[in-house]
């Protein structure tokens, strides 16, 4: 599905949900990104796709309730991922670490998604579950570094971005504080595959020494807390 049809759906999507739905509510949320599988991996090359480290998570959730408690909605979110210098080091230089000198910035993830889920009232106006779901686009950055060696010399990785279908799956306990606000809960596991070209120069110089298609298999698991404001 190219972007412009897919930005058409979702659009339809909120706007159909403003006319039909009962309840609204509006989420902020934020917490910790926590890579899993290949994508936080420290015992291989830099060129593997891993090296990620724990980051933090921010999104905005806009959710439409019916009658027979289905959600639908959206999910607008930002995530940062460090890079696991020390691991980078050692797989680098085993026996002498310290002999690379190190430079990064972050791993970062941008989706945007459409939600379907389904309201679980565990305690009637003191505690909600929500199940959900959600599939839509995200757009992956990979982590910029620098490596200096103990001769001086300097190698740079650039990488471009990389755009695939991301899918989440995941659980919200909504607590009311009162009529309008919530105190939530979140944990969801998200994942996609990104394909994200590469390339490394050596010591500044515009000639490229290598360029690569690197494969990403971007796993992450999030949880944190929120608040929430229900019309």
């Amino acid at each position: 599905m190219r972007l412009n049809q897919f930005f058409t759906l979702f659009l339809f999507l909120i706007f159909s949900t403003f006319l039909t739905g009962q309840e609204v509510r509006f989420s902020f949320q934020m917490g910790a990104a926590i890579p899993v599988g290949e994508f936080s991996l420290n015992s291989v090359t830099p060129d593997s796709g891993g090296f990620a480290s724990t980051g933090f998570d921010i999104r905005f959730v806009y959710e439409r309730v019916f009658k027979n408690n289905l959600i639908v909605g959206a999910n607008l979110g930002y995530s940062v991922f460090g890079l696991n210098k020390d691991a980078m080091k050692e797989s680098l230089s085993p026996n002498d670490p310290e002999a690379i000198s190190l430079e990064t910035q972050s791993f970062q993830n941008i989706n945007l998604q459409a939600r379907l889920g389904y309201n679980l009232r565990i305690i009637k106006d003191k505690i909600l579950i929500t199940p959900f779901i959600d599939g839509g686009l995200g757009v992956f950055n990979s982590a910029y570094y620098a490596i200096e060696d103990d001769q001086g010399n300097t190698y740079v990785r650039n990488g471009n971005t990389g755009v695939s279908f991301l899918i989440s799956s995941g659980l919200d306990v909504v607590i009311p504080v009162n009529d309008f606000v919530n105190f939530k809960l979140y944990v969801s596991y998200q994942f996609a595959n990104y394909t994200v070209n590469e390339e490394f120069t050596e010591n500044g110089m515009v000639s490229i020494i290598d360029y690569n298609d690197i494969q990403y298999k971007y796993r992450s698991i999030y949880t944190g807390i929120g608040f929430t404001l229900s019309f």
